[in-house]
C-alpha cells in the first residue's frame, strides 16, 4: 500500500469514528430529553386532574342545576317524538 492509501484509510477510519460518536451522543441526548418530557407530561396530567377535581367540586351546584334542566329538556324531546 502506498502512503496516500494509508492516509486515506486513516482519515476514513477517523471519519466513521467521529460519525459514530456523534450518533451515540445524539441518541443519548434524545433519551434524556424524552425522559424529562415524559416526567413533565406526567406532572402536568396530575396537576390537571387535581385542577379538574377542584373545579368540579367548586361548581358542583351549577353542574347539578344544568344537568337537571338538561335532563328535563331531553325527556320533553323523547315524549314529543
Amino acid at each position: 500500500m502506498t502512503e496516500m492509501q494509508q492516509v486515506f484509510l486513516f482519515y476514513t477510519f477517523v471519519y466513521f469514528l467521529v460519525k459514530g460518536a456523534i450518533y451515540i451522543a445524539i441518541y443519548i441526548a434524545t433519551i434524556i430529553i424524552e425522559k424529562k418530557a415524559r416526567e413533565k407530561h406526567a406532572l402536568l396530567q396530575a396537576y390537571l386532574t387535581h385542577k379538574r377535581a377542584d373545579e368540579k367540586q367548586r361548581w358542583q351546584v351549577a353542574y347539578a342545576l344544568y344537568n337537571k334542566r338538561h335532563k328535563k329538556t331531553k325527556t320533553m324531546w323523547k315524549k314529543a317524538a
